[in-house]
């Protein structure tokens, strides 16, 4: 989900940025879940907790792997598209990025048993993907981001060392301005996983996946004011622009485990029509470490070019994420499959701790979190057809579709900011062993971005500048398995 920055901060971390780089975002980006695993999954929706079985289970629910009786090798690659349509003061401006990924990479392998079943599965997975583009452009006659900048420590005052504030701290410029941005987001978190399926009773299986998380997370933004109607340009201002470039490099390592259910029901011949499955998604522990830096430009006829950087920021702060309730069924034919989910998480209980950050700062971003955060649902379902039956032909061509609805976990936010996707693709399965698989998703929703906000000493409300922003995603994923 793209980031947002929330209005309601205290005055600390409005004039505090260039020594605190952290936001409610940087904990929400870390519980989100990804574009999925397989071109199969994501194809149907991701509907997988009730139905998957193979290397898919160790994201989806492991205790599917205890379906499995050949041993498998599986890999995926997806190629990501993002695209931002963002109104800023009443300008429109677009936006792309793309982004090509292994997307997975596992190995399962079934062992021997006298009933029953024990299988057990390593791999990689791409969990999350933070890749994302924002540009804004527009006439401000309201404000500046220059008063939002102010810093009581003249060393990261970067307005102040530029001349763009008088010796008490007040900025010379305050509205009428040409302002232009651009933001980066690069990075995402990467799953090694190691799971274990097994039947303890007939037709009811358990498993467990233990992944170690590892990742980036990369942000540079690019603002720009200009004074384009000559209103600063007067002895011995004569301001012309500014520049602030901001940047964040975060290194993320951590782990998490998943357990799962399911519970197959067959009919009088012995075959499988239906299964239930439910999950527990426990806490994901972080570590970050973060550093930042910020840099200013300043541009006019008696100083033809002034730069600034304060001293680079570091920071290092835990990250708990909230545990995940799954459960989901699917049934059918031997032909026709259809499968449903349906999750539940309470994004208020993200948590900071363990951080070189003042207490009371740590405490003002989880109190934050749990004003401004609720619980989500996310609904999945799909269908997949076999153009042959898979019980009698060696090769068996699939068509599937599926669609995916997030439930926002801002407390304002309502169906339009909710992240919906569509999806639909094709496979083929040979002589029970290869399968070559394709799909296309389909996402889209809306946002919005603060570009920056302050406050008087007072705490009395006095700007913000925010881009609107509707957002399409489109994700291609070719993944290749075979069993043996």
């Amino acid at each position: 989900m793209k980031s947002r920055t929330i209005v309601l901060f205290s005055l600390m971390l409005f004039v505090s940025l260039n020594a605190y780089a952290q936001f409610p975002e940087d904990a929400l980006r870390l519980a989100e879940t990804g574009y999925g695993m397989s071109a199969r999954s994501i194809s149907m929706g991701n509907a997988m907790t009730g139905l998957s079985q193979g290397f898919d289970a160790t994201f989806f629910n492991p205790a599917g792997l205890a379906q499995s009786r050949q041993s498998e090798v599986t890999m995926g690659l997806n190629f990501l598209g993002y695209s931002d349509n963002a109104t800023y003061l009443g300008t429109n401006t677009s936006t792309s990025s793309t982004q090509t990924d292994l997307t997975s990479l596992g190995l399962i392998y079934p062992f021997p048993t006298t009933k029953g079943s024990f299988v057990i599965s390593f791999g990689y997975n791409r969990g999350n993907d933070f890749n994302s583009a924002l540009s804004f452009n527009g006439f401000n006659p309201y404000s500046s981001i220059i008063p939002s900048l102010y810093n009581s420590d003249t060393t990261l005052d970067i307005p102040y060392m530029l001349y763009l504030e008088d010796y008490n701290g007040n900025p010379l410029i305050t509205d009428s301005v040409q302002q232009a941005g651009i933001e980066q987001r690069s990075g995402g978190i990467n799953r090694w996983s190691a799971s274990m399926g097994l039947d303890i009773a007939q037709d009811f299986s358990i498993g467990i996946t233990l992944n170690l998380l590892s990742g980036s997370y990369s942000y540079t933004r690019t603002f720009t004011e200009t004074d384009t109607r000559g209103i600063y340009n007067y002895s011995p201002l004569y301001f012309s622009s500014f520049v602030l470039k901001n940047t964040d490099n975060q290194d993320i390592s951590g782990w998490n485990a998943k357990v799962g259910l399911l519970y197959r029901v067959r009919d009088m011949s012995g075959n499988t029509i239906a299964r239930f499955g439910a999950t527990v998604t426990f806490p994901s522990y972080y570590t970050i470490t973060d550093n930042f830096n910020d840099k200013g430009w300043a541009y006019s006829t008696y100083y033809p070019s002034l730069s600034y950087a304060p001293y680079p920021g570091n920071n290092t702060y835990d990250v708990t994420t909230p545990i995940k309730l799954g459960i989901g069924a699917s049934g059918g034919t031997s032909q026709l499959t259809l499968a449903a989910d349906l999750e539940y998480a309470d994004y208020s209980q993200l948590q900071f701790s363990n951080s070189n950050l003042p207490a009371d700062f740590i405490s003002s971003l989880n109190s934050q979190i749990k004003q401004e955060f609720r619980g989500a649902l996310t609904l999945r379902g799909g269908v997949e057809f076999a153009l042959t039956n898979p019980n009698y032909s060696l090769l068996v061509p699939y068509l599937r579709a599926g669609g995916e609805y997030i439930q926002s976990p801002y407390v304002n936010d309502g169906s339009n900011q909710a992240q919906k996707f569509l999806s639909g693709g094709v496979g083929v399965r040979i002589q029970n062993s290869i399968s070559f698989d394709v799909a296309y998703q389909y996402g889209w929703w809306n946002t919005s971005s603060l570009e920056y906000s302050y406050y008087t000493g007072a705490n009395k409300y006095v700007s913000q500048s925010t881009s609107n922003e509707k957002i399409t995603n489109s994700n291609v994923v070719v993944t290749f398995k075979y069993d043996f």
